[in-house]
């Protein structure tokens, strides 16, 4: 069954406008698809590590009964410490323990961790850069990565489906399409079992 003329027209104008749309994309996941795969290219590499300490007045004032934090009192001492450190912990849920509040950041290609002492004020920042390579490693993967960036993801796994279908299209005309498609699939199924097996 061949496609009608207007079917391949549409198919070829979807074709082009995606192949344009998914060119850098498709460069970024097949380069860090590669980086991913190699480590090892990257051991020397050096983590960045910042670390600062400092006492938050405001949090060793508040009233504290036998080392419990309220939710009110919680947002307090969040509000104070992202004015302090000037980091965000929105959607980040702190840990009591042993009479200290600490909190666990975790972002693309670095990580940071909070710890306050809630007698004294006393707080605790560090946070590690693993490198801009370890960026766009988690990128591809889509760890700790926000919502908008995995919706990024999502809408690119539409794209290469709308291009994979219209390329599909595009070739039944073809006089050998039969037989590529059987040699195509075949090859292909070939692969990922092997694959599979040897995984």
């Amino acid at each position: 069954m061949k496609p009608s003329k207007k079917t391949l027209n549409l198919a070829r104008l979807i074709h082009v406008y995606v192949s344009m749309a998914l060119l850098t994309l498709l460069l970024f996941f097949s380069v860090t698809g590669i980086t991913l795969n190699h480590p090892e290219w990257f051991s020397s590499h050096q983590a960045q590590v910042v670390e600062s300490e400092l006492t938050i007045d405001t949090i060793a004032e508040l009233a504290l009964s036998d080392g419990q934090v309220t939710s009110e009192q919680q947002q307090v001492i969040t509000s104070e410490i992202e004015q302090a450190f000037a980091v965000s912990l929105q959607n980040t849920k702190p840990e009591l323990m042993s009479g200290e509040l600490f909190y666990s950041i975790k972002q693309a290609g670095k990580s940071a961790s909070i710890a306050v002492d809630l007698e004294t004020g006393e707080a605790f920042f560090e946070q590690t850069h693993y490198g801009w390579w370890a960026v766009l490693n988690d990128l591809h993967k889509g760890r700790n990565t926000s919502n908008f960036w995995g919706w990024i993801i999502d809408f690119s796994s539409v794209l290469f489906i709308v291009f994979a279908i219209t390329g599909f299209i595009l070739a039944m005309p073809q006089k050998r399409f039969h037989r590529t498609l059987i040699v195509s699939v075949s090859s292909t199924l070939l692969a990922i079992i092997t694959i599979i097996y040897f995984a």
